[in-house]
Order: C-alpha cells, then sequence, then structure tokens
C-alpha cells in the first residue's frame, strides 16, 4: 500500500529552514521523557524518542530562540501525549482534561495533581514571558478548539464509521490542532497582532488555509499505516465516499492539498495594507510559510511517527485492553 504514495509530490513555492537550536532542544526533550513524562508507558516513551518532536519545533519555527522553542516543544509533548493517549478516550473524560488544562493555561487554577498535568505552571509561564495576556487568550480558544475536534471524532472513530465529507473536513480542522502553531508563529515575533488584525478575512483565510495544507499533508503519509485503523483521514474518506481506489484516493487528496497551498501562495503575494502593522503582519506571514515547509520536511527527514510501528497508539490500545 506504501508504494501507493509519493513522498516527493508535495511541494511549496516556499522553503524550509532549520533552527540552530534544533539539536539541543531535541537533546533537551529526551530528557524530559525521562523525567517529567517517565511514568508513560515504556513503549511510548521509546516512540516518543524518536518522533523527534525537538526537530519539529526547530524545523516548523527556525527564527524561535532557545527559550521561545523550549516554550514551543514544553506545549509540543503535552500535546503529543494528551492527543494519543485521548483518541479513543469517552467524552466525558475529553472535556474534564479540557477543562483542567485551560483552566491552568488561561487562568493559572492549577487543580490536578495528575501527571500529564504536570508542566503547565511552567508551560503557561514560559508562554506568557514571550507573549501577552491576550495572546494566551488566543491560543486557549485554538485548545478549546482542539477538544470539541477530539470529542467529536470519538463518535466516527469508536465504531469506526465514515463521516460524510464535509463534517470530516469541519471536524478534522478543530482536532489537527493546528491552529496552537499557527498562534505560535505570531508568538515568537514578539508582537502581539491586534484583534482587527487578526479578524481579517485574508489572515482568517490564511490561518485555515495554513491549518488545512498542514492537516492534508498529514493524512497523506499517514494514510497507509491508519487504513483499517482509522476513518478521521482525508484519503480514506475520498476512497470511501466515492468509491474510488486507494491510489485514486490519494491523487484526489494531493489535488485538494495542492489547490489549498496554491491559494495560500496568492493571499501571500496580495496582502492588504495594515498600516503600522505591516512589518509585523509580514513576519508572521513568513513564519506561516516556514512551518508549513518546515512540517513537511520533519515528516520527511526527521521523525519515526509515520513510519509503520513509529505511532503509540497501537501500544496505548493493548494497554487500555489489558487494563480493562
Amino acid at each position: 500500500m506504501k508504494e501507493i504514495l509519493n513522498a516527493n509530490a508535495l511541494q511549496y513555492s516556499f522553503t524550509h529552514r532549520l533552527n540552530p537550536n534544533a539539536e539541543a532542544m531535541e537533546a533537551l526533550l529526551r530528557t524530559w521523557i525521562e523525567t517529567d513524562y517517565n511514568w508513560l508507558p515504556d513503549k511510548m516513551k521509546f516512540k516518543y524518542g524518536k518522533t523527534g518532536m525537538g526537530h519539529c519545533g526547530g524545523c516548523i519555527f527556525p527564527h524561535a530562540s532557545m527559550a521561545q522553542l523550549t516554550a514551543v516543544c514544553r506545549f509540543f509533548i503535552w500535546a503529543f501525549t494528551v492527543d494519543d493517549i485521548h483518541e479513543l478516550s469517552d467524552p466525558a473524560e475529553i472535556d474534564r482534561i479540557r477543562k483542567i488544562s485551560l483552566d491552568a493555561l488561561r487562568y493559572g487554577r492549577f487543580t490536578s495533581d495528575e501527571e500529564i498535568f504536570n508542566s503547565l505552571p511552567k508551560m503557561r509561564e514560559e508562554l506568557l514571558s514571550m507573549t501577552s495576556p491576550q495572546w494566551m487568550d488566543r491560543f486557549c480558544d485554538s485548545l478549546d478548539r482542539y477538544f470539541d475536534g477530539l470529542k467529536e471524532e470519538v463518535f466516527y472513530r469508536v465504531p469506526q464509521i465514515f463521516p460524510d465529507f464535509e463534517t470530516f473536513v469541519k471536524i478534522r480542522m478543530k482536532a489537527v490542532n493546528v491552529y496552537s502553531m499557527i498562534h505560535l508563529c505570531e508568538a515568537i515575533t514578539g508582537t502581539t497582532l491586534p484583534d482587527h488584525v487578526v479578524k481579517h478575512p485574508v489572515i482568517d483565510r490564511l490561518e485555515q488555509l495554513s491549518c488545512s495544507i498542514q492537516a492534508w499533508s498529514n493524512d497523506y503519509f499517514s494514510a497507509h499505516l491508519e487504513k483499517g485503523n482509522d476513518v478521521m483521514n482525508l484519503v480514506l474518506i475520498i476512497e470511501n465516499e466515492r468509491g474510488c481506489s486507494l491510489g485514486e484516493a490519494y491523487l484526489e487528496a494531493l489535488a485538494i492539498h495542492d489547490a489549498d497551498a496554491d491559494e495560500f501562495v496568492s493571499l501571500t503575494n496580495q496582502l492588504p495594507d495594515f498600516g503600522i502593522w505591516n512589518k509585523a503582519v509580514g513576519l508572521y506571514v513568513e513564519n506561516l510559510q516556514l512551518m508549513i515547509a518546515g512540517n513537511l520536511y520533519w515528516t520527511l527527514n526527521l521523525t519515526e511517527r509515520y513510519k509503520k510501528g513509529g505511532h503509540p497508539s497501537e501500544d496505548l490500545a493493548k494497554a487500555k485492553e489489558m487494563a480493562a
């Protein structure tokens, strides 16, 4: 099945860059796996050691300082852990995780000593040190959106029922959790953009496209692993809904990805005049481009997550079966 996939099919007119702090960040993250996340199952820790989350942060945010990259990657490992553990959880449990997490990050109310929440006080401190309370509200709004998507996915993932295409897209844009990374693109510029800028239709659309492009990239490279085990994947949705072959579904998914990428480029080439905010907007949009290109480079070169046996979902499912 993997042979149908063309690893070089996804192309962008903008390129990636590598953060000079990425190697140091990867080393630091590996220490977190053995300390802050030592409570995870050994197989999961082993796979996280090969996920390359530090390299992910370095690829996606090449302009981040070491301090900024540390805050970013502290969020990354927490978000990976929440997603991997709770992708099939009961909606009520997801809501419980959501409330504790957002109370901590939005308001600084730390109400649980469960290990999965231990990093939140430091994460909040680090994020606020490089941004503002206004930005933190936006960031938390994006996490709230993610938890909505995670909860909505369960209704299809658990019984392995395919949603219709439109429903899938709406859920996927939330559950992929890219909006949090989009807000981090703004944070590392050092400027919190005002609401009238971030809510402008062009900027709003660029954010939507940044989300969809990376979601479709993720789905493209993981479909061969998820077939028969998941339903929330663009390639598999197309194959099911259109009754076509998997190869044809890959081509259609690629066309959808490319159309979004073309629209993204077109919009970046004709940004509105935001007056005194033009420079900050330019840096933000550049970071969005680097994020998209960097995510692709990381996927192809620096992670085992999208290779057979690289994702911890199977191990977690077996552990839950044994505990039941």
